[in-house]
């Protein structure tokens, strides 16, 4: 793989901030996966009670761990992440600091809400960093993303095989290099990797397979684990995983005579971006019914479902779906674990004997 041009960069937390608009501007997006280290400074700030993930990004941003970005943009898709953009302002690096509301829905009304809350992100990061976002830069950015998406789409659906040709914590790990790298650069890399698993033999195990649902996780250690004690993990439903590419941005531009229209590219991204399956987004129902299918496709044995401590959201599904998963015929595993693992010991006997129930 080849490394990363020098360029900006600008950093991101939530999903649901458009790649597209940092590319547009010229910057390289880096999505804040966490450190995997314990919080000391940041509790003096927020709550300990607060998502493990926003107190780990903003004990990253006191230490200066992201003082080599540019800037970093906040969404604002809960109340810790609202405080976070707060937080972040008065004692952390770098010092630019956008804010974006994220409405919750993707029906024409939010659609257009958040469409101007994107315009309004790209005037702040045109002042704040002295570029200009260009409507065909925006449409180039459009175009890389999906291919970018498309390129992991297929990679994705290599792990329907009985036997996956590369583990879940190797597809974790270049889901994870995408959302830190230059798209062209990733795009190259990602067709080399096709070309090559496309064609080799499957050597992967076949033990139970497994779907891994809930919480972002920053590294691919609970994966690792999982597969360590024989069981594939196939599938991610995961804001750090298989969401990240689940759906493309449908470019009106493309329909439209004439040259692109900033408006018509931002519309886009805002129907792309709101209709992003996570639990925030997504009613319960739709979030069921769309695990499910994700379930059948990639033919699993079993379901783990892994919640951060204090995150409500996922806390709040969590029944729900397990009673579905129960009823559909899906053996439910639920591991509750802070942002780093300290209770690795605890996990790794519940993972056992959920794989060997399984086998």
């Amino acid at each position: 793989m080849k490394p990363t041009p020098t360029r900006g960069k600008i950093g991101y937390l939530s999903i649901h901030v458009p790649e597209e608009i940092i590319l547009g501007a010229g910057r390289l997006p880096y999505r804040l996966l966490g450190r995997g280290k314990p919080v000391k400074r940041a509790s003096a700030y927020l709550p300990k009670t607060f998502d493990p993930s926003v107190l780990d990004s903003l004990e990253g941003a006191i230490e200066g761990e992201y003082s080599f970005l540019e800037g970093v943009i906040v969404a604002n898709v809960s109340d810790a992440h609202r405080r976070l953009y707060d937080a972040w302002r008065l004692c952390g690096t770098p010092k630019n600091v956008f804010f974006l509301d994220v409405p919750k829905g993707a029906d024409a009304l939010r659609v257009k809400a958040f469409s101007l809350a994107l315009s309004a992100l790209m005037r702040e990061m045109e002042a704040a960093l002295d570029v200009r976002i260009s409507p065909e830069g925006l449409r180039e950015a459009i175009g890389l993303c999906n291919e970018t998406r498309i390129l992991l789409q297929r990679l994705a659906g290599l792990r329907r095989q009985k036997k996956p040709p590369l583990s879940g914590h190797d597809f974790f790990d270049v889901v994870s290099w995408v959302q830190r790298n230059d798209k062209p650069c990733v795009n190259q890399g990602l067709k080399l990797i096709l070309q090559e698993l496309e064609t080799a033999r499957s050597n992967g195990t076949a033990g139970p397979r497994l779907m891994l649902t809930g919480s972002p996780l920053g590294s691919p250690e609970l994966i690792s684990l999982i597969e360590r004690l024989g069981a594939q993990v196939v599938c991610e439903d995961l804001c750090t995983g298989m969401q990240y590419f689940s759906n493309l941005v449908e470019d009106d531009n493309s329909q439209t005579p004439g040259p692109p229209k900033a408006d018509t590219a931002l519309t886009a991204l805002a129907r792309r971006y709101l209709n992003i399956p996570t639990a925030r987004m997504a009613d319960t129902r739709a979030r069921w019914e769309y695990l499910h299918k994700l379930a059948e496709e990639y033919d699993v044995d079993g379901v783990i479902y892994f919640t951060l401590k204090f995150d409500d959201i996922y806390l709040f599904e969590y029944p729900f779906i397990r009673n579905k998963f129960q009823k559909a015929g899906y053996p439910v595993l639920l591991i509750e674990a802070e942002n780093f693992l300290t209770n690795v010991g605890q996990i790794e006997t519940r993972v056992q004997a959920f794989t060997e129930m399984l086998a």
